[in-house]
């Protein structure tokens, strides 16, 4: 489980780097400074490629513990229609 947060932290810090790159070439750009616009491409494509893998590995933790909680769910009224049969 620590791996699955230290992960999430990872690509979380990633998106963030590259988000900040981004707005600095981008304002480099606009006071006409020299950053060409591939180079703002890359950065921009890096930025939405690694928002996209945190959004996936966020949903896929998501998914996996409302599966965890529908089964525990269906266990417990398992043990009480039981409980109520007796």
């Amino acid at each position: 489980m620590k791996s699955n947060k230290l992960f999430g932290w990872i690509i979380t810090l990633l998106f963030i780097t590259f988000a900040i790159i981004l707005m600095v070439q981008i304002i480099l750009k606009l006071t006409g400074h020299s950053p060409s616009d591939i180079q703002i491409l890359y950065v921009g494509f890096a930025a939405i490629m690694s928002y996209l893998l945190a959004m996936s590995f966020k949903l896929g933790t998501f998914v996996g513990e409302v599966k965890e909680f529908m089964s525990t769910t269906k266990n417990s009224f398992a043990k009480m229609r039981e409980e109520k049969n007796k």
